[in-house]
């Protein structure tokens, strides 16, 4: 259970280690999350801009402490895109780093975000001089806690055909409109969605340290898990809040 000062189905507007601090060891079954990508994104209170090594140390802090607060058989799934067009090979060294504090991977997916068709010329244009290389995918990279399989039972009510379109590392869908939700880089709820319903039982606790907008928990509502979200900016908790309280005061109706 949840310690006095944590309440499940809420978003905590503070740095998600205050948040983990106060969690019990061993309560998580799945974290799905979306870390800056240090791409000099304009958050308003984090510097997008950190030196590569200072930034790998600060998410290893974060996911060390998510591995004490996650089940034996527990998931994390993390969704991030290389630096600098692929250059910055930031998804490997996220990898390395999982590793090293105990986390077992389990797969790469590659999230192929259907932007082709806007492909905008870059580097040294009709040129072999210096060409450059957007990336239209991110990497979903999965891991879990001493073991692969689940340690519990639980209900599922993921169909044939959606397992066996999601088990295949590609995964096809497009990106969120972000003027619409207000935040710089918003991933669409389709992706913690499919994670959830792939990776976790209806009535898993699904935790987001970096909730944002709030998509992680709505995927988890529609799929019938509790959530605990982390957002240090107050801006984005309040478009995450305005996001998920009509469906939990629905909820209430019923």
């Amino acid at each position: 259970m949840l310690t006095e000062r944590l309440e499940e189905n809420r978003i905590y507007n503070e740095d998600c280690l205050d948040t983990l601090e106060r969690m019990e060891d061993s309560l998580l079954d799945l974290t799905v999350t979306s870390p800056p990508y240090n791409v000099s994104l304009d958050y308003n209170t984090y510097d997008d801009n950190k030196k590569h090594d200072d930034y790998i140390e600060w998410l290893s802090e974060i996911f060390s402490m998510i591995y004490l607060k996650t089940k034996v058989g527990g998931r994390c799934v993390i969704n991030i895109g290389d630096g600098k067009n692929g250059s910055v090979p930031t998804h490997s060294d996220i990898i390395q780093m999982m590793k090293e504090i105990g986390w077992i991977p389990m797969t790469t997916i590659i999230w192929d975000k259907c932007q082709t068709h806007s492909r905008t010329a870059w580097g040294s244009y009709k040129s072999p001089s210096c060409p450059s290389f957007p990336t239209p995918f991110e990497y979903i990279l999965v891991f879990c806690k001493e073991t692969r399989k689940l340690q519990w039972e639980g209900e599922t009510d993921l169909t044939n055909n959606e397992f066996v379109r999601n088990s295949l590392a590609i995964w096809k869908f497009g990106t969120e409109h972000l003027q619409e939700l207000g935040h710089p880089a918003a991933f669409p709820v389709e992706l913690p969605k499919r994670c959830i319903r792939m990776f976790a039982y209806k009535n898993s606790l699904v935790y987001d340290p970096f909730i944002g907008s709030g998509t992680t928990a709505i995927a988890a509502y529609q799929y019938e898990c509790r959530f605990i979200g982390s957002e240090i900016s107050e801006e984005y908790c309040k478009i995450a809040e305005s996001r998920i309280r009509p469906l939990l005061e629905q909820e209430k109706l019923f």
